[in-house]
């Protein structure tokens, strides 16, 4: 068809529809009656997509609607732009392009967050490869041809008008974001941080928050962390990654906690403190030898550190820069929630500090909210443990261990059952009295999508 032959449109679902008709499989909106109401029900969606914030162009709405018109009123012509089979031609093929990339865009997003943030940020290049920082691990779907299959299969069974429901987004934000954009005082700025957050709640992800009664969402660009338990909410505040250390968006749970955890200096931070023993000393700091195990900071070697033969290990307990408790999850990046032994960070409202952690700002609260069932015996050996002076262990110290009480020292709890955790980025997002608040853009992330969507929301005044 040379209508298909024609579009240069590349994306999943422009391919689809240009293979459908180039394979003259059969019309799937026009028949010897003419046009029936599931064109009209795909119309109606299309002539409010504005209300999402889309161009409705992007969609040749204006051509469908044209076309449609000149088909009712039998304004038909001879000339190539106005005769009956150009226009039954032409309304067919736009009907179900606008039809497989609206519904694409609606249930899957019209950006695709791993293709756009995990080439991102350069971590390093030769002349033939560049490696990039994986930034977004969150599992959810994708466009693919099977969705498509079944888009077309919901035309030719007259389910239009259900299937178009169905591919709406189930975030509880999104609406809320359609609803501010509609507001006739927002500057262009606020206009196109409400875009991007909308875009990001038309992301179909595997699971969310809300599908759970108990878990835990970090959200970076208001550096705040919230722990939900039914209808009770436990916030705080936290620290994450800086630009050049960002902390990923990712999907968990949490497993365990361990108490007075030992570091395991990275080698970024270690090429600079290696033979510095003194300050190792004084952090209470040791080295960890594959071959020889656990040696004295005389022996660091700095070849040895940065091919990993060695590490640098601080021990725990008070000082330790994981603070006094960590909370683990499975995840590909080495990252976790942990206490801190910089607790003035919280005073600051710009808390982009870490190597990609997140820091938070009440971890004893943390770990009694992570609990299953709030045993006060454990609850207050997580607060001896939490407070004990455990790096003094050594009797060269001259400490008397008697002051300590080993039987109230844990190491380790298992959460059980595991607790959700999301690690999210919304520079939209409502606070704990559940008002929208906006905030500051600190990775870049909301210009990098806006530059990817901008061709779909045209123009902003």
């Amino acid at each position: 068809m040379k209508i298909a032959d024609m579009d240069k449109d590349n994306r999943l679902a422009d391919r689809h529809v240009k293979q459908y008709y180039q394979s003259r499989k059969p019309f799937l909106w026009i028949s010897r009656a003419g046009i029936d109401r599931r064109a009209d029900s795909l119309l109606s969606y299309l002539q409010h997509v504005e209300n999402a914030g889309l161009n409705p162009n992007r969609f040749r709405l204006s051509q469908i609607e044209r076309d449609i018109d000149r088909i009712r009123q039998l304004n038909l012509g001879k000339d190539e732009v106005s005769n009956i089979n150009m226009v039954y031609a032409r309304l067919e093929y736009n009907l179900t392009k606008a039809f497989l990339k609206y519904t694409n865009g609606q249930y899957f997003g019209f950006v695709n967050p791993n293709s756009l943030y995990n080439k991102l940020c350069v971590k390093d290049s030769d002349s033939l490869h560049v490696n990039y920082f994986h930034l977004y691990d969150v599992a959810m779907k994708h466009p693919n041809e099977d969705f498509n299959e079944r888009a077309i299969k919901k035309i030719h069974n007259d389910s239009v008008d259900i299937f178009l429901r169905e591919v709406q987004p189930v975030s509880k934000l999104y609406q809320r974001l359609c609803n501010r954009l509609k507001e006739p005082s927002l500057t262009k700025t606020q206009q196109i941080t409400t875009l991007c957050n909308i875009e990001r709640c038309r992301w179909r992800l595997n699971d969310y928050p809300e599908n759970h009664k108990k878990h835990i969402v970090v959200n970076i660009p208001s550096y705040s962390l919230y722990a939900v338990d039914k209808d009770s909410v436990l916030t705080m505040r936290v620290g994450c990654g800086t630009n050049n250390t960002k902390t990923p968006l990712l999907t968990s749970k949490i497993n365990r906690m361990e108490l007075n955890p030992v570091w395991i200096v990275p080698q970024s931070i270690a090429k600079g403190i290696v033979y510095k023993q003194g300050y190792l000393r004084k952090e209470h700091m040791y080295i960890l030898d594959k071959k020889q195990g656990k040696l004295d900071v005389e022996y660091a070697s700095y070849d040895k550190i940065m091919s990993g033969q060695q590490h640098i290990v601080q021990e725990g307990g008070a000082g330790n820069s994981l603070g006094r408790i960590i909370f683990r999850f499975p995840n590909n990046h080495a990252v976790y929630l942990h206490d801190t032994s910089s607790p003035w960070l919280f005073d600051r409202d710009h808390r982009a500090v870490s190597h990609g952690c997140v820091r938070v700002q009440k971890p004893f609260e943390l770990a009694v909210f992570l609990l299953d069932k709030k045993d006060e015996d454990t609850i207050e050996k997580i607060r001896y443990s939490m407070t004990a002076d455990v790096n003094n262990y050594n009797e060269n110290d001259g400490i008397d261990k008697s002051q300590i009480d080993r039987g109230k020292l844990i190491h380790r709890i298992d959460v059980t059952p595991e607790v959700p955790v999301f690690i999210t980025y919304y520079t939209l997002y409502p606070d704990k009295s559940g008002n929208l608040v906006e905030y500051k853009d600190v990775y870049g992330y909301d210009k990098a999508l806006f530059n990817e969507l901008k061709v779909y929301v045209g123009d902003i005044q």
